[in-house]
Parts: structure tokens; sequence; C-alpha cells
């Protein structure tokens, strides 16, 4: 048995190409495993991405539906503070244009109704 040779069975005779074998099937190894983890980081940035467009599509949706509800909101208060101001000045005598809407209509009524004046 030589120095070279390490087992005579013909398992392992070259110790050169013993290493040579390991340092190969290492960066076979290393580069399967790179290429592994570079797939998951792409799936995951895949996922991550359409994960950020889901949120960012309900997020818009939520914010148009918010300020659909407070213009909602605001015409409400608006027309309760105008009937407010409208309901004080009929206090004081002056009619609003609803009442002088409903006036009309009520005289308009009576004109066409016959028998009244004749």
């Amino acid at each position: 048995m030589t120095k070279e040779n390490c087992f005579d069975n013909g398992f392992l005779t070259d110790s050169k190409q013993w290493k040579k074998t390991i340092k190969e099937n290492d960066l076979k190894r290393a580069e399967e495993s790179r290429a592994s983890l570079q797939a998951l980081t792409e799936k995951a940035e895949r996922e991550r991405a359409a994960n950020q467009e889901l949120f960012n599509k309900a997020l818009l949706k939520t914010r148009k539906e918010e300020e659909k509800k407070r213009a909602i909101e605001l015409e409400k208060a608006k027309a309760r503070a105008l009937n407010k101001v409208e309901e004080e000045y009929e206090k004081h005598g002056v009619k609003s244009s609803k009442t002088e809407k409903l006036e009309n209509a009520y005289r308009s009524t009576l004109r066409n109704l016959r028998g009244l004046d004749d």
C-alpha cells in the first residue's frame, strides 16, 4: 500500500481524486442550496408584492367608503342646521322657501276647487 492509496479495495484509491470529488460535491450542493434559496426568496417577494397590492386596494376602498360616508354625514348636518335656522326665523314671522312653496301649493289647490267661488 502506497502513501497515495488509502484503500486497495477500489473505493478510494487516490487521495487527490477523493479530495476533488468531495470538493465538487460540496460545490454542487452549495449551488443547489443557493438556487433553492433564490427560488424561495423570489417566491416570497412575489407573495409579498401580491399581498401589498391587496392591502393597498383594501385601504383605498376603505378610504373611499369613509369619504363617501363623511360627505353624507356632512350633507345631513347641513340640512339639520338649515332647518334649525329656518325654524328660528319662522318663529319670528319670516317664511322659509319651504313654507312659501307649501302655501303656493295650497293656494293653487284651492283655486282649482269648484264651488268655492260660485
